[in-house]
């Protein structure tokens, strides 16, 4: 489940992506990037697979939930989210990263999940295709922040006024249900 930015921020995250592909590619690093269409900020992952069943009782479980519309801002281009995900190119989120969490909190109650793991709101463009040494690693990081002023990234805010449900296979995402803000 996930929010969409609009097409204007969806431009400008584009533009975004242009100027931090030429890192890697100057850099002869290989990237896996979002396409365009698929731009979205992830609140909750429910699986690989949803029957028809399970479809339903999610549309029921989310009528219950009401969210109020709210912004989202962006921050900078970052790479490895954590430890586990080094290989992640995204955008931190600036503002609306509070609204999200309390969101994603909601959600696991109304799913009665026992997941406690930690939430970086962010929008995800991109995912590296190798393992980086560490001096790679150090010289992506630090090309991003010499042009992060450049990327005008803290320009891009948009409102969140309904959340999807979106479906990836092999790299392809589609949109299954849609969700209005309250």
């Amino acid at each position: 489940m996930g929010f969409v930015p609009d097409k204007e921020s969806n431009y400008k995250v584009r533009k975004v992506v242009g100027e931090v592909g030429r890192i890697f590619s100057d850099l002869s690093i290989p990237v896996r990037w979002i396409k365009p269409e698929s731009f979205h900020i992830t609140l909750y992952y429910l699986g690989e697979n949803l029957s028809v069943f399970q479809r339903l009782v999610l549309k029921k479980k989310i009528a219950r939930l009401k969210f109020k519309k709210f912004s989202v801002s962006l921050s900078n281009v970052k790479v490895g989210i954590s430890r586990k995900y080094k290989e992640l190119i995204y955008i931190d989120i600036e503002d609306g990263g509070e609204e999200l969490r309390g969101l994603l909190l909601e959600v696991r109650k109304q799913f009665r999940a026992k997941d406690a793991s930690v939430f970086v709101p962010h929008l995800t463009i991109g995912r590296i295709s190798k393992d980086l040494s560490k001096e790679e690693y150090r010289n992506v990081v630090k090309d991003i922040s010499n042009i992060s002023d450049k990327l005008e990234v803290k320009e891009i805010r948009f409102d969140i006024e309904e959340m999807h449900l979106i479906e990836s296979k092999d790299g392809n995402y589609s949109f299954k249900m849609k969700f209005e803000a309250s």
